[in-house]
């Protein structure tokens, strides 16, 4: 190629690599995540062990000690929603034989109920040890608890009696 010719083809590449290039294009702000939904599967909120129910159908104070006379109450509070059936299953456990006292299973609608009641008694009383419940929603294990059957205190003579004898 001739150098006279090519000077202006030269120069002419170096003004097109001399001249301003447009400013990159802004990215767009980033888009905020969408929002968490709220919970709305139904879920177990609360259990509460005791012998006494008050006026809303409630335990009235939660314990885990009992008398051998007296019947075992649980709330159960649920919250979260949805428009399917569920079912509840309560399982007493008697712990010094490992023997399963009682299953009790309860259908209920997501949708409306907020409390359910389970009760257990005994008439002839129960006898002293370690019990335990458990609580499954759907056949998944939510909450349990231990508690204990205290026996009955040993009467008293009426007397008392001087230490040194």
């Amino acid at each position: 190629m001739n150098p006279a010719r090519a000077r202006p083809l030269l120069l002419a590449a170096l003004l097109a690599a001399c001249q301003q290039r447009p400013a990159p294009a802004v990215p767009p702000p980033p888009v905020a995540p969408p929002p968490l939904p709220a919970p709305n599967g139904l879920h177990v909120a609360a259990l509460t062990l005791g012998n006494a129910l008050d006026a809303q159908g409630r335990v009235a104070t939660p314990q885990v000690r009992f008398a051998a006379g007296d019947t075992f109450h649980v709330s159960v509070d649920l919250a979260g929603t949805d428009a399917a059936e569920h079912v509840l299953d309560l399982r007493w456990h008697y712990l010094d034989t490992r023997q399963q006292i009682l299953e009790e299973r309860k259908r209920i609608n997501g949708h409306n109920e907020r409390h359910v009641h389970f009760q257990l008694a005994k008439p002839d009383g129960w006898p002293p040890g370690q019990y335990r419940l458990e609580l499954r929603l759907d056949g998944q294990l939510v909450q349990a608890r231990q508690f204990d059957v205290v026996p009955p205190a040993a009467p008293h003579s009426g007397t008392l009696r001087n230490a040194r004898q």
